[in-house]
């Protein structure tokens, strides 16, 4: 038997939304959302490219300061030098925006909470259900920040209100800022481990109309 709240022992849309129907209450596992998955993978891009373009120039530094007598191979020195400078500066560009969204990375596998009260997400909440709209799927363009196509729920006037009445670290892990915006306009939905994106859009749907009605 399943109590009330827990996670249901076999993880399917069916199963969650039975759990959230008998009992109006759920936690779930979290795992990074698909917006932050799509970001990650850019940074673990840039960050192989990087390492290929530096590598390539220390290989070009060597053979220029071992052939620079023969030939050409003297502008290889040069030439690997910059290739060597610019993998690094990317390099370091990618590290430091790990560094600086791990807290926010980190807390996508915190535990996702839902019931009457609200939801809880990332470490954040209950954010009651009156400060949300029901959820959607929409295009969020921002500016080296996780976004694209998102499924978020819409802030209500008042959970606008509150949310950007927080500090910063607060609204970073609420959901993205869009371009040239400087409030947090929606509630980015978690991602639940088991479960796809579709499957958690329509998760939070049903919850916010058996909650918020």
């Amino acid at each position: 038997m399943t109590s009330p709240g827990s996670t249901p022992q076999t993880l399917s849309l069916q199963a969650v939304l039975a759990q959230l129907g008998a009992h109006g209450a759920l936690t779930l596992p979290g795992r990074a959302c698909d917006p932050t998955l799509r970001w990650m993978r850019r940074v673990a891009g840039v960050r192989s490219v990087a390492i290929g373009v530096l590598a390539l120039g220390v290989v070009l530094m060597i053979l220029g300061g071992v052939l620079r007598n023969t030939g050409g191979w003297a502008l290889a020195l040069v030439v690997g030098g910059f290739l060597a400078f610019a993998g690094v500066v990317a390099l370091g560009a990618a590290l430091m925006l790990r560094g600086v969204y791990g807290p926010r990375l980190a807390a996508e596998a915190r535990p996702v909470t839902i019931d009457r009260a609200g939801v809880v997400l990332r470490g954040i909440g209950p954010i009651p259900w009156s400060d949300v709209a029901p959820p959607e799927r929409t295009r969020v363009t921002v500016r080296n920040d996780i976004g694209g196509d998102c499924t978020v729920m819409p802030l209500t006037v008042l959970g606008h209100a509150r949310v950007n009445a927080q500090p910063g670290w607060f609204r970073t892990l609420v959901g993205p800022q869009p371009y040239l915006r400087f409030d947090i306009p929606h509630l980015l939905l978690p991602g639940v481990a088991g479960l796809t994106e579709d499957e958690t859009l329509e998760l939070f749907r049903a919850a916010h109309w058996q909650f918020a009605g």
